[in-house]
């Protein structure tokens, strides 16, 4: 098989992260003939990524996009221009299937469109579904009925759990849809860093003082950390001794410095620490962490968290509450819970949870997964190949 790889993001996040582990999987696939993927130049790290990818395995191929979703982003022309040119590149390199990651279904369309175009399989990796909209203007109803159109478009779709499976399915009853849970680097789990040599590491106090992380994008949209700023003083004096770390970088980031400033019980505990190559000495460092985003598709953080014995405390969106229980769960809109979750979960065990997301969430799983749903996707011709599911251990990070 001839596979292609699509992604047109600006941003080096989460979803890129995983995509890149799904590019390792397939390397050493016996069914994958060649590996053409294509990223954006300016997105450097993803894009120096693929090309160090290429560089190790000659099955793959390193195709450098000139343009982001973010540069064309509503604008018609652009988008039309980079479709037609997008596609003939496609047809050119000869493809069986490309796979297009997809943060939503509005991203990565001119992908999406190209690979139509060019009459190839596609494989939409969609972490995320959106919900038909509630007392929607006109306006809203006619985006929601262009989103519909859109989820009929792949062949096929590769998710992150089973409660967007059914939604895929509800959405698009024709195609495919599959799940492909996410995989952590299991040094999460192994690591011998103490909670009192990580605050040492990172210049925290160890007097006593509770630590509360939230480690992400920031972006209020989606993280709600203007959510978690209005628990805070709503409820300033059960943050008396507490010290909340914002760890990470994103599009809020001086409205959300804006807010701290402008409050003195905010001020008191709320320091930004900006992003972090390596996270895991935040959350050994932290007796709590949080995440109360508006929707999620399966979070990273929270399997680190859980993985490294560390309680994390999540809004009860998007499926959630089938990783973890009650007790680390909060209705989305109820600051009061969110705020006695926070300081009740310091003393949740975690032993047997991280147990179940070591067997749950590692890398074999990943690997023979990544390629069964690649080479099925879609094509009966495929049904029944067993995947080869060997370590191609170049770039793994």
């Amino acid at each position: 098989m001839r596979l292609g790889i699509y992604c047109d993001s600006g941003i080096n996040g989460g979803h890129e992260e995983m995509l890149k582990r799904f590019m390792l999987a397939l390397v050493p696939s016996t069914q994958v003939e060649t590996l053409h993927i294509l990223v954006p130049i300016t997105n450097e790290p993803l894009y120096r990524y693929v090309r160090d990818l290429a560089n190790a395995h000659p099955k793959v191929k390193a195709i450098g996009l000139s343009y982001t979703a973010e540069s064309i982003r509503g604008n018609v022309i652009a988008l039309w221009r980079t479709m037609r040119a997008t596609a003939a590149t496609l047809r050119a390199l000869r493809l069986d299937k490309v796979l297009i990651a997809q943060g939503t279904i509005a991203s990565g369309i001119a992908g999406l469109f190209a690979a139509r175009r060019a009459r190839i399989e596609t494989v939409s990796y969609l972490p995320l579904v959106d919900e038909a909209p509630a007392n929607a203007s006109r306006a809203g109803k006619l985006k929601w009925l262009v989103k519909r159109r859109l989820y009929r478009m792949p062949n096929a779709y590769v998710t992150l759990n089973d409660h967007l499976c059914g939604k895929l399915k509800t959405l698009a009853p024709n195609a495919r849809a599959m799940v492909l849970e996410n995989y952590v680097d299991d040094r999460f789990s192994r690591s011998t860093l103490t909670k009192e040599a990580a605050r040492a590491t990172l210049g925290l106090p160890d007097d006593g003082t509770t630590i509360i992380a939230h480690v992400g994008r920031l972006n209020f949209q989606q993280k709600r950390q203007d959510f978690l700023m209005q628990a805070i003083e709503r409820h300033a004096d059960a943050f008396a001794r507490t010290l909340v770390l914002i760890v990470g970088e994103g599009p809020d980031a001086a409205r959300l410095q804006e807010t701290i400033d402008a409050s003195p019980a905010l001020c008191a505990c709320v320091r930004m620490v900006g992003p972090q190559k390596d996270v895991l000495p935040y959350i050994v460092a932290s007796d709590a962490l949080v995440l109360p985003s508006a929707y999620e598709g399966v979070p990273l953080v929270m399997i680190e968290s859980v993985l490294a014995e560390r309680p994390i405390v999540v809004a009860r969106v998007s499926g959630l509450e089938s990783y973890l229980p009650d007790a680390l769960l909060f209705p989305a809109h109820d600051h009061d819970a969110f705020v006695e979750r926070i300081f009740a979960a310091r003393d949740f065990p975690l032993a047997s949870l991280s147990a179940a997301f070591r067997r749950r969430f590692s890398r074999e799983v990943f690997d023979a997964q990544a390629q069964s749903v690649v080479l099925q996707a879609g094509d009966a011709r495929n049904a029944g190949v067993e995947p080869t599911a060997r370590h191609s251990d170049a770039l793994v990070k």
